[in-house]
This record gives C-alpha cells, sequence and structure tokens, in this order.
C-alpha cells in the first residue's frame, strides 16, 4: 500500500532542463496518483516540495471538511486476541463428541473443516499452541454450520 505514486522526469532539455515530479496526470498519460484529494499536479523533484506539497494538502482538506477527516490524533493500537490452546481442544472434543453422538455422518462434515484450515490429512489433535487461532476458527465454522 501506498499514499503517493509519482513519476520522476526532466522538463526541457535532458542536460540543462529541471526535474519534476508528477503526482496527478489529468489526461492519463503518466500513470500516477494520491490518495491526497488536494495534492498538487506537478512539484519539483525535491524532498522540500514533496513535504511542502502533502502539508498543503492536507490543510485544504482540512478546510474543505471542516477537519471531519483530519486529526493529529493517534491511532489506538488494537491489541491481537489470545487464544487459550488447552481450552480450545477441550471445546473441540466435546463439540465432536456431541456431534458423533448425534449422527456419524457428521464425521465427513468434521473432516472437510479441518481439512479447510489445517491441510488434508492433518488432525487436530497434533496442533501446536501457535495454531490456537486455527484451533478457534474450526470450533467457530463447526459451531456455526453443524450445532443445532
Amino acid at each position: 500500500m501506498c499514499d503517493i505514486i509519482g513519476y520522476a522526469h526532466p522538463i526541457g532539455d535532458i542536460n540543462t532542463g529541471r526535474r519534476v515530479l508528477t503526482l496527478r496526470s489529468n489526461d492519463n498519460s503518466i500513470r500516477c496518483g494520491c490518495r491526497f484529494k488536494y495534492m498538487a499536479t506537478e512539484i519539483p523533484f525535491t524532498y522540500e516540495a514533496l513535504e511542502k506539497a502533502l502539508n498543503d494538502a492536507i490543510d485544504t482538506e482540512a478546510k474543505e471538511t471542516s477537519g471531519a477527516f483530519v486529526t493529529d490524533q493517534r491511532q489506538a493500537t488494537v491489541d491481537e486476541p489470545q487464544f487459550d490452546h488447552v481450552a480450545l481442544m477441550e471445546e473441540f472434543n466435546n463439540l465432536v463428541q456431541k456431534l458423533m453422538l448425534e449422527n456419524q455422518s457428521n464425521a465427513a462434515k468434521i473432516v472437510v473443516i479441518v481439512d479447510k484450515y489445517l491441510g488434508k490429512g492433518k488432525k487436530v489433535s497434533d496442533t501446536t499452541p501457535a495454531q490456537a487461532e486455527l484451533v478457534s476458527l474450526i470450533v467457530d465454522e463447526i459451531k456455526a454450520d453443524l450445532v443445532k
């Protein structure tokens, strides 16, 4: 993912001309673009010019949208969910036991779900704590598709 795709090129004579960075091409003759709506079309090919154009684009967007989409607040980090492998294994085993008592044909359906997440021929009992998220996905799908 990127925010700016530019095309650096000389204008005029290649030896004496100045270099520019095209950030938007109105006629699509140059493949470039930017997620900032108010970014200049073309700027001198320097870091300072890019920094100024970006700041100007952000400031203009803040004025045009009354600051609705522009903020200087940091985005909150999201903690990854933690999965308890032992508890998930116990839940999986209880689900499988219950489903097998209800109907032996559930075995094939369970195998299809397990193969989808672990690979053909793999067993949930062979998973490691590092694969707890996969076990969680298997348990969730079994609950959604097979438990009544």
